[in-house]
C-alpha cells in the first residue's frame, strides 16, 4: 500500500487554484478534497512513518499514523470535504478556497507529525490559511478581525516555538511527547492554549468567525482550535491544572453563548465550551480521558460545522444573522430547520447523538480528578439552554419579519445532510467511533447510569426555561468580553506614559539640567564654590544663634562672594593642589578597595 501524507495533496491541488475560475476552480477543490480524504482512509492504522531531510542532520517526520492519528486525520479530511461541498453552492473567490485547502493541509499536516519542528511548520500554515478566510469576507469587520488573529497567532507561534526549542534543548529530541517542567511546559501550554481559544487568550475567536464569510466560518470552526486540542492530546502528561483549564473554558463559553444575539457569535463561543470539554478530559490524565476527549473533538467537528452551516444558511436567505431578527424559519426552510434540530441535539448531549455518546464518555472519565464532574453538568444544563434559544428563535418562534421561502441551496444540504446523517450515525453506533480510539474506551449513551444523567439534564435546563421567562425571548446581545479589561489596562498605560511618566521624565530633566549647570558653575572656580557652598549651609545657623548685626555682615559677605564668584581666588600655598589631588585618588583607591 502506498502511503501518502493527505496535506501534499491538498498543497498541490491548492497551487492551481489560482488559475481556475468558476464551476472549473470549484470542481477542482472537490477533487482535490475527495483525494485527500481517500488518502486518509487509505492509510494503516498503524505506520513507522516518512521522514524528510530539510537541512543536513535535521530530518523531520512528516507522516506516522497510529490509531488516534488515524481517526484524527480522517476526520479532518472528511468535515474538510463537506466545507468544500458547501461552499460550492457560488463560485467562490479563489483565496478564500486556497484559505480552506491550505487550512486542510495544515490541520492533517499537524495530525500526521511526528516531531515539533513539522508541527510547527504547518502550525504557522494554519494560521495563513485561516488569515486568508478571513480577509477574503466582505464583512467589513473582517479587516480588524483579520489582523487581531494576526497578534494572537503571532504572539501563540512565538511561545510554541519557544517550547519546542526549550523542549528539544532540554530532552535533546524532537519527537512529539511529553515536555517536562519548567518554561518549556509554560511557554507550550501558552502556544497550544491560544489555537485553542482558552481563557482568557480567546477573545480572537467570537470576533474573527461571524466576520468570515458564512462559508468561510465553517472551515474556521472545524480546524484551528481542534488541531490545537489533538496536539494537546498527543503531548500528555499535563496534570489535573489543565484539566481545570478547561472545565473553565467549558463554563466560560456556555455563560457567553447565553448571552449573545448574534448567531454566529453564539456558536463561536460554543466552539470554546466544547473545546473546554476535551481539554478537560485530557487533563484528567487517563486512558479514558484521552479516548474521550479525542472522541468529543471528532463528534464536535461534524455537529459543530453542521450548525455553522445551519446559521450559514439561514444568514445566505434573509441576510439577517441575529436572534432577535429571527423567526419562523422552520416553515420556510424545513430541511435546513431539520438538520439544524439534528446538530443542536447532538450540542445538547441527547442519546441517540454524537454529543449524547462523547459527552457521557468524558463525564464518566471527569470523575478522576475533583469538583470536575459538577462543573462540567452545570455546563451541560446551560449548553442545552443556549441550543434551545438558538433552535427556537430562529426556527419556530413567531416571525417578526416577512423571510422569503425556499430552502438552502443543493450544495449546502448535501453538506448538511452528510454532516447530520454522521451525528445519528455515530449516535445510534457509537462504536463506528470508538472502536478507532487508542486506548479503546467504549462509549455506553444508552446504559442506565448516562441515560439518567441526560435525563436531569435536560429536565434541569427545561424547568429553568419555563421559569425563566427571558430565556424564551430574544435579547439585546452581550458583544463584550475579557477584552474590555484588556482595553482598560491598555487605556491605563497609555495614560501613564502621557501624564505620570511624561511629567517625571521632564521633572528629571529639568533637575539633571540643574545639576549639570551647578557642576559647571562649581568647576569654574572649585575652591571658591566649596566656601560658598559651606558658607550657604551654614547661614542658617548663624540666623538662629547670632546678633542682628552678626548676620547682616555674614549675609553680605555671602552675597560679596557670590558676586565675585569669577574673580574670587583662594590660594593654596605650595602644594596645596596636588595634596587635594593626592588625598581625591587616595579616597578613590580606598574605596574601590572596599567595594572589591
Amino acid at each position: 500500500m502506498i502511503e501518502i501524507p493527505p496535506a501534499l495533496i491538498y498543497l498541490g491541488g491548492l497551487l492551481l487554484i489560482p488559475f481556475l475560475k468558476g464551476r472549473a476552480g470549484s470542481l477542482w477543490a472537490l477533487t482535490i478534497g475527495s483525494l485527500g480524504l481517500l488518502a486518509a482512509l487509505l492509510l494503516p492504522e498503524s505506520s513507522g512513518g516518512i521522514t524528510l531531510q530539510i537541512l543536513p542532520g535535521i530530518e523531520t517526520v512528516i507522516l506516522t499514523v497510529d490509531p488516534a492519528r488515524h481517526l484524527a486525520g480522517v476526520i479532518f479530511s472528511l468535515a474538510g470535504l463537506m466545507a468544500i461541498i458547501y461552499a460550492s453552492y457560488r463560485e467562490p473567490g479563489g483565496i478564500q478556497m486556497a484559505g480552506i485547502l491550505a487550512s486542510i493541509a495544515a490541520a492533517t499536516g499537524i495530525v500526521y507529525a511526528g516531531d515539533f519542528i513539522t508541527i510547527f511548520i504547518f502550525w504557522e500554515l494554519l494560521a495563513l490559511a485561516s488569515l486568508c478566510i478571513i480577509w477574503a469576507s466582505d464583512d467589513i469587520r473582517s479587516g480588524g478581525a483579520g489582523y487581531r488573529y494576526l497578534l494572537f497567532h503571532i504572539f501563540g507561534g512565538a511561545c510554541l516555538l519557544g517550547g519546542i526549542v526549550h523542549t528539544i534543548i532540554t530532552t535533546g529530541t524532537a519527537a512529539i511527547g511529553p515536555v517536562g517542567d519548567g518554561a518549556g511546559l509554560i511557554l507550550m501550554l501558552i502556544g497550544i492554549g491560544v489555537n485553542a481559544a482558552a481563557i482568557p487568550v480567546h477573545t480572537w475567536l467570537p470576533d474573527a468567525y461571524p466576520a468570515a464569510s458564512i462559508e468561510g466560518s465553517v472551515a474556521l470552526c472545524i480546524f484551528t482550535t481542534k488541531a490545537a486540542v489533538f496536539l494537546l492530546a498527543m503531548i500528555g502528561g499535563w496534570g489535573v491544572t489543565v484539566a481545570y483549564i478547561g472545565a473553565a473554558m467549558a463554563l466560560y463559553g456556555a455563560i457567553f453563548a447565553l448571552l449573545q444575539d448574534d448567531i454566529r457569535r453564539l456558536l463561536s463561543y460554543s466552539v470554546i465550551s466544547q473545546g473546554g470539554y476535551m481539554i478537560a478530559a485530557i487533563g484528567a490524565g487517563t486512558v479514558a480521558g484521552l479516548d474521550a476527549g479525542i472522541a468529543h473533538m471528532a463528534g464536535d467537528i461534524i455537529f459543530k460545522s453542521l450548525l455553522f452551516m445551519a446559521a450559514g444558511a439561514v444568514i445566505y436567505r434573509t441576510g439577517r444573522g441575529r436572534l432577535s431578527e429571527l423567526g419562523g424559519m422552520a416553515k420556510a426552510m424545513p430541511l435546513t430547520a431539520l438538520f439544524a434540530i439534528i446538530g443542536g441535539l447532538g450540542l445538547a448531549g441527547v442519546p441517540g447523538f454524537s454529543g449524547g455518546a462523547t459527552k457521557g464518555m468524558i463525564l464518566e472519565a471527569a470523575t478522576a480528578v475533583p469538583f470536575l464532574t459538577p462543573l462540567l453538568l452545570v455546563t451541560a444544563v446551560i449548553t442545552a439552554i443556549y441550543v434551545f434559544r438558538f433552535l427556537y428563535l430562529i426556527f419556530f418562534r413567531a416571525a417578526p419579519k416577512e423571510s422569503p421561502s425556499g430552502d438552502a441551496p443543493v450544495p449546502m444540504l448535501c453538506a448538511m445532510g452528510g454532516a447530520a446523517l454522521l451525528t445519528v450515525v455515530i449516535g445510534v453506533f457509537p462504536t463506528i467511533l470508538t472502536d478507532h480510539l487508542p486506548g479503546g474506551t467504549m462509549a455506553h449513551p444508552f446504559a442506565l447510569s448516562h441515560l439518567g444523567a441526560s435525563l436531569g439534564i435536560l429536565a434541569t435546563a427545561g424547568l429553568l426555561i419555563l421559569l425563566i421567562r427571558p430565556l424564551r425571548m430574544p435579547g439585546q446581545g452581550w458583544e463584550g468580553d475579557i477584552d474590555r479589561l484588556y482595553m482598560a489596562m491598555g487605556r491605563g498605560i497609555t495614560w501613564l506614559s502621557a501624564e505620570p511618566l511624561t511629567h517625571g521624565a521632564e521633572g528629571i530633566g529639568r533637575g539633571a539640567g540643574s545639576l549639570i549647570t551647578v557642576v559647571q558653575k562649581a568647576s569654574a572656580n572649585p575652591p571658591v564654590a566649596c566656601r560658598i557652598a559651606w558658607k550657604t549651609s551654614a547661614l542658617p545657623y548663624v540666623r538662629a544663634f547670632s546678633d542682628p548685626q552678626a548676620i547682616q555682615q555674614y549675609e553680605e559677605s555671602l552675597k560679596e562672594l557670590r558676586r565675585n564668584y569669577q574673580d574670587e581666588q583662594t590660594i593654596i600655598q605650595g602644594g596645596g593642589y596636588g595634596i587635594i589631588l593626592i588625598a581625591i585618588v587616595a579616597f578613590l583607591y580606598f574605596l574601590f578597595d572596599l567595594i572589591r
